[in-house]
């Protein structure tokens, strides 16, 4: 049996975030959703749809798989 992969998400927004200079709420609007979503997506809590992944990794010119995974290709 596989090892399952641990998802990166909640780690890469934060530190995305801070390298950017972004608030929470500055994805927030981009994505349409409530900044206390994206609170929730960097504690953990919840994590983003299948339909935000590509505009969050486009808000911070990443792609998807460092998104979930915390490594490029």
């Amino acid at each position: 049996m596989k090892k399952k992969e641990k998802l990166y998400i909640a780690d890469i927004l934060k530190t995305e975030r801070i390298k950017k200079g972004n608030s929470q709420e500055d994805l927030a609007i981009f994505c349409g959703v409530t900044k206390s979503a994206v609170s929730k997506w960097e504690k953990g809590l919840s994590r983003p749809s299948l339909i935000q992944l590509p505009k969050i990794a486009d808000f911070y010119n990443i792609t998807i798989q460092k998104l979930l995974t915390g490594k490029e290709a």
